[in-house]
Parts: structure tokens; sequence; C-alpha cells
């Protein structure tokens, strides 16, 4: 079953197990959870070029189709897989999934680019739903760098969709390992735990981070939504009226109900 998106809600919602919609919620799929990608590391490492200087400024400013033409007119000349990457990149940015996958694969065996590709697949094929197609690229970049903070979120997000939740929550945790104040390895293993119904701990998490100044509304709106999981409604509709307006946050309170009745 497809989860619902409460209207408003600056979260993504996905259809999981065992809670039938309320599933995990991710940041961006690019870098998951905003910590960027190894590869992103490495493209800084490309000679900039006046192109490739325009290329990326384009890209920055959401003009992704002239970012596109950009880059594909770098690639014939540049012997650097890492150009490529970038192209996936901004194609997935574009939405264009399918040449985004096909960029990445042309990633020649054995480059030290092949771990962006693989970051770059898994992220696609989540776009597609194809989660074991993107678990599978998660295993392949963990394989590459088993102590990257960023694959190791990327990664406990793939298994997360997968119904996995003890094997994501080992991921989140092997990545505050390397870096204890990392936000996003935080928040993403507090939804984890709300997805196997821990809320108590999920929210403990979260809240340190949700009332702080440099606080975003979406984290502020996960908190809300782990409080009415956990059917605190009145924090949750406190929390979701802090960047909602009533009507939304109406909205959100009833899909809190349905999902906490087990999506009927």
């Amino acid at each position: 079953m497809r989860g619902i998106v409460p209207t408003g809600l600056a979260v993504r919602i996905w259809p999981l197990r065992p809670l039938a919609l309320a599933a995990g919620v991710l940041c961006t799929l690019g870098g998951c959870a905003g910590t960027g990608s190894p590869q992103a590391d490495k493209a800084a490492t490309l000679d900039e070029t006046p192109t490739l200087r325009l290329a990326r400024a384009a890209r920055a400013a959401g003009d992704y189709a002239s970012a596109v033409n950009l880059y594909r007119t770098l690639l014939p000349s540049s012997a650097d897989p890492l150009m490529r990457i970038e192209l996936g990149d901004t194609l997935l940015d574009a939405g264009s999934i399918d040449d985004a996958i096909q960029t990445y694969k042309g990633v020649p065996a054995g480059s030290p680019a092949q771990l962006g590709a693989a970051l770059g697949l898994e992220r696609a094929y989540l776009a597609l739903n194809d989660v074991p197609e993107a678990v599978r690229q998660a295993d392949r970049a963990h394989a590459l760098a088993p102590d990257d903070k960023r694959v190791l979120i990327d990664r406990g997000v793939a298994l997360d969709l997968a119904g996995r939740h003890a094997e994501a929550q080992d991921s989140y945790r092997a990545a505050l390992a390397k870096a204890p104040g990392e936000r996003p390895a935080r928040v993403d293993l507090a939804l984890s735990l709300a997805l196997t119904k821990k809320y108590d701990q999920a929210a403990e998490i979260v809240k340190p981070i949700a009332v702080s100044t440099t606080a975003t509304p979406r984290e502020r709106q996960i908190l809300a939504l782990i409080y009415g999981l956990m059917g605190n409604e009145r924090e949750a509709r406190q929390w979701s009226l802090r960047d909602l307006d009533a009507g939304t946050t109406a909205e959100n309170m009833r899909f809190y109900d349905y999902v906490r009745d087990g999506g009927r």
C-alpha cells in the first residue's frame, strides 16, 4: 500500500512494515539527510574550467537543463570519471532518473568514482521505488567505504525502506560513532526507531534538535510526526502549528489517527 503524505508536512512518508503507512522520513535522497555525498567532496578536485564553473553555478541555481547541457559538452573531453558523477547527480536533480542511471553505469570499473556511482545509483533506484536494487547499491558503496559516515547514513535509509530496521539503526549508530554530532544521522535514527514503535526514544533524540535555534521546519515537523504516532496529540498539534496553518495541522492529526488505527 502506498503511504499517504499529509498536506503541508515537510517530510516524506513512505510505505513500510510494520507501521502500515507512516514509514520513515528522509531528507533529500541526494545525500540522504542533507549530509552530501562522498563524490561531491571528490568532485571538488576536478580542474574547474570556466565551463565547469558555469555548469555548477547553473545547478546551484536550479537551472538543471542548462547545467546538464554544459556537463555534456565537457564529458567527451574529460578523462576524469568524476565528471560523469556530477552529470549523474545533476540529472537526478532534474528528475531524469533513467538518464542518471545510465550515466552512473558508465563509470569505468575500478575507478575511484565507483563509490560515487554506487551512491548515485542507490538514490536513483530509491526514486524508482526499486528498494532491493537500492539496497544492493548501498551495500556496494559500503564495501567500498565502510567507515564513511555518509555512506552509512545512506545505507541506513535503504535498509529502513526494505523493512530491515535493526540493521538500519546499526548503520546510523555507526555513522554517529564516527561523528557524534551528525544531525542527519540522529534524525534518521529517531525515525527508524519510530518505525519500530520506540516513540519515546525517537522523541528523546529529536526534541533537542527541534528546540534548537538552528532547527528547520522539517525537523520540527518530524517531532510532530513522532508525537502524533505515539498518540500525544497535544504535543503533535503544538509542534505542527509552529510551521503549518490550522487546517493543515488538523489534516495531519487525522492522518496520525489513521496510522495509529492501522490504516483503516
